[in-house]
């Protein structure tokens, strides 16, 4: 045990340095939002990687995939596609677009610098937007806080609640002092780890000896029905790649649109064996573990690593899962703090300085940090259900209105304040009261969404300054298609 907390107590000093080296390059708003807009293939396509498949692909993924592999293999064939396509179809556009209207930052001000609405003119779009990734950010870091807590408390044998506090501490402070240039260093970092253990991991299980550690008794039966509601919503995963905030801030943040196809094969290169090792955990897992609640406990994975790794490599592991919910929380908390400031109080306040807004920015850091931190405290959830709620609500708000801005000429402001609040608004309504049992919201949020944003844009007439903005982006088109 004292080795296992050496090691993960130096990975904390790593992570440590590489945000006072990322402070002291940060001098501008740009530096903390988008890094200069100045990241490499490699180190985008791996903070994209790692910012995106979170603790609940280390933790909740081989859970789900020991209890229900059928369910876990549809989900990632989703989650792999959906990226695919939206790095195919979203980034090229979405990169050379976003510099050329007012460097827009945010996706909030990018849409109203699209629909001709920039500054005060587009408040009511940018506040929904915000408030609405205000809201699903704090229950996706709330699942990183979670994990964190779950990780440290198994680590430390500390009570749940004091290791989430722990793990807030953790997170918050090295997200206000970095910002996003140190969190794509260390995403880099950390998604080289998670794949080291996602594949290190099932090697080691399926080639130790029956008597390498004592069997945990016979596995439970497991259940394998699938009913057409559990494939749709399985499969519809792929959709909250679309439009995920975190996800195209990097696309925004690649240093050139030429870049994106070696993005594109460096990202897909990864995620691959992430899902295939996550799979191959649960499989693995199954002679070993007899937990009839893997999906609700999550803590297959560290069982796993204390039965099958000695105490080095098991720090070393425990290592790669803390750095797989710091990739993810980090970036969600930036991007939260950063709508607040940039996309609320900048129009309301324009007389505010950059250095007066990006000082704002870091400190609503600790603000969301300390509402998530009270939410996790509260609450009884798992980490999954934390993270579908929130990746449903984010794709389902995002998702359709960014297609309909990068490829429809008749998007208007209206049509895009109605897009998102019924993607956003749907979510919450649909997860609350389900017509369907059994239908993840993601899919019909998303769809409603996308038929009000094409209604209104189709009938309620032309938007003369959201088409004129169109036509002028639309006649670089070429350059941003690879």
């Amino acid at each position: 045990m004292a080795s296992s907390i050496l090691v993960f107590a130096l990975y904390l000093v790593a992570v440590a340095g590489i945000a006072y080296v990322g402070w002291r390059r940060t001098h501008t708003l740009s530096d903390y939002v988008l890094g200069g807009r100045s990241l490499s293939p490699f180190t985008a396509a791996l903070s994209t990687g790692a910012s995106n498949m979170s603790a609940w692909a280390m933790l909740s993924f081989p859970a789900l995939a020991y209890s229900h592999s059928i369910r876990a293999v549809l989900m990632a064939v989703s989650l792999l596609v959906g990226q695919y396509v939206s790095v195919r179809t979203i980034a090229p556009r979405l990169r050379v677009y976003s510099e050329r209207l007012d460097d827009a930052q945010t996706l909030p001000k990018f849409l109203c610098e699209r629909t001709g609405q920039g500054g005060r003119d587009g408040m009511l779009l940018r506040g929904l937007c915000s408030l609405i990734l205000l809201f699903f950010m704090l229950v996706y870091v709330a699942s990183g806080l979670l994990a964190s807590g779950k990780l440290l408390a198994s680590l430390f044998d500390i009570p749940l609640s004091s290791a989430t506090i722990v793990g807030a501490i953790v997170i918050g402070g090295y997200t206000l002092l970095g910002g996003f240039l140190a969190i794509s260093w260390t995403d880099v970092l950390q998604s080289l780890m998670m794949v080291m253990i996602l594949v290190g991991l099932p090697l080691a299980m399926v080639s130790a000896p029956d008597t390498a550690a004592p069997g945990m008794g016979t596995p439970p039966a497991v259940d394998q029905s699938l009913g057409w509601a559990l494939v749709i919503s399985s499969l519809s995963w792929g959709l909250g790649h679309i439009g995920l905030p975190h996800s195209v801030m990097r696309y925004k943040a690649i240093r050139d649109v030429g870049d994106i196809p070696a993005y594109r094969r460096i990202l897909m290169g990864w995620l691959v064996p992430v899902f295939m090792g996550g799979l191959a955990i649960g499989l693995a897992a199954r002679p070993w573990y007899q937990g009839g609640a893997a999906t609700l406990s999550e803590d297959l994975t560290l069982k796993m690593i204390e039965l099958f790794f000695n105490p080095w490599m098991a720090g070393l592991a425990l290592s790669a899962i803390m750095a797989a919910i710091m990739s993810t929380a980090d970036s969600q908390l930036l991007l939260a703090s950063i709508s607040l400031s940039e996309d609320i109080l900048a129009p309301l306040l324009p007389h505010l300085s950059p250095a007066r807004r990006l000082r704002i920015g870091r400190w609503t850091v600790l603000f969301i940090t300390i509402v998530s931190l009270v939410l996790v405290l509260q609450g009884s959830n798992t980490i999954l259900s934390l993270v579908s709620y929130a990746w449903a609500g984010l794709g389902a708000a995002f998702g359709p209105v960014l297609v309909f801005a990068l490829f429809w000429r008749r998007l208007s402001y209206s049509a895009a304040v109605a897009g998102v609040a019924t993607g956003g608004l749907g979510t919450i309504l649909l997860h609350t009261y389900s017509p369907v049992a059994g239908v993840y919201e993601l899919l019909p949020a998303f769809a409603l969404s996308a038929l009000t944003i094409w209604l209104v844009g189709r009938y309620a007439g032309p938007d003369p300054a959201a088409t004129a903005v169109f036509d002028q982006l639309d006649t670089g088109a070429a350059k941003a298609t690879v």
